[in-house]
């Protein structure tokens, strides 16, 4: 009976694991530097900005143990992801990306409708209107990958149970130069390094049952690697935060105000308004009130003017007549 209950939980964790294995998921990708979507938005428009090259510069190939590997070892879809980075800045308040890797395409596209408006309507076709130009334009790349940096463990093991666990960092390093389109200058140069953790943790049981007759031996284990991709995402967000910080320190662009100082700024009107409101509220009920007065005033002088009037004219009829003696 027992032997059949170590098999079981033997076979159970065995098809656990490659459960554990096969299961995926699909999720939306969202911003990996959560600044990057809270930085305070720009004062005025967005700043209308290019990307020319930005690619892999580090060379390095992904391990492949005892075989050579020709995979990178980073992402090459790095330039889409300074783009997406970009355009996300300050809940996209912050810059106006313009296309210059696909230039080609984009002016050949614009030949053709331009030749086909021609074709149609001749010379009065509709002319196309002018491509966006860009101040300053961002360039750079992934420098540098750099593996096992720092790696480790540590394990243990009493009458035959035993654990380890075992760690690895990998380091990455990305730069991002602002270039002046009209001077050439190299107004902001900014590198980050992210680091990638990889960690494995695991366990075995070795053990001997029935007067040492039986040997049963169970291993588990789990690894955690953190995506390469997704630590590039996150150093080139960084890197973006980065430059806006620094433009902003070298009063290349202003940030605007901030979300408590809008909502000081709504509160401040808010009550300014009320005041307003309650003063012509008390200034109406005076206005009121006075008329009220002014009509009393008037009532009580029309009374006077009445009674005035009414004693001039008693006077008048109870005053004596003049005789009119005629002496002969």
């Amino acid at each position: 009976m027992f032997r059949k209950l170590i098999l079981c939980l033997s076979v159970l964790a065995i098809a656990g694991c490659a459960a554990t294995a096969q299961e995926g998921y699909i999720k939306t990708q969202e911003v990996a530097f959560k600044e990057l979507d809270t930085i305070t938005q720009p004062e005025g428009a967005p700043i209308i900005i290019a990307v020319y090259d930005f690619g892999d510069m580090s060379g390095q190939k992904k391990p492949g143990g005892a075989y050579a590997s020709m995979s990178s070892a980073v992402t090459q879809g790095s330039y889409q992801i300074l783009i997406k980075a970009l355009q996300d800045a300050g809940e996209g308040k912050w810059f106006r990306v313009v296309e210059r890797h696909s230039l080609a395409s984009l002016l050949q596209e614009r030949k053709l409708i331009r030749t086909t408006r021609q074709m149609s309507d001749g010379e009065s076709a509709e002319a196309l209107p002018a491509l966006l130009f860009a101040g300053a334009y961002v360039t750079g790349g992934i420098v540098g990958y750099d593996s096992d940096v720092l790696s480790g463990g540590a394990g243990a093991r009493v009458l035959g149970i035993g654990a380890s666990k075992e760690y690895r960092q990998d380091i990455i390093s990305i730069m991002l130069r602002l270039i002046n389109v009209q001077t050439g200058e190299v107004i902001i140069s900014t590198t980050i390094e992210k680091t990638i953790y990889s960690s494995s943790t695991g366990g075995d049981v070795f053990k001997y049952f029935d007067a040492d007759t039986m040997l049963v031996e169970i291993e588990a284990g789990y690894a955690k690697n953190e995506p390469v991709t997704y630590a590039v995402r996150k150093a080139i967000e960084a890197g973006v935060v980065s430059l806006i910080k620094e433009g902003a320190e070298l009063e290349l662009w202003k940030f605007g105000p901030t979300q408590q100082e809008i909502t000081a700024q709504e509160e401040e009107k808010l009550r300014l308004e009320l005041e307003a409101e309650e003063a012509l509220f008390i200034a109406e009920e005076e206005q009121i009130k006075l008329k009220e007065e002014n009509k009393e005033l008037e009532k009580e002088l029309d009374e006077l003017l009445k009674e005035e009037s009414t004693d001039e004219k008693d006077n008048e009829d109870s005053a004596d007549p003049v005789p009119n003696n005629i002496h002969g």
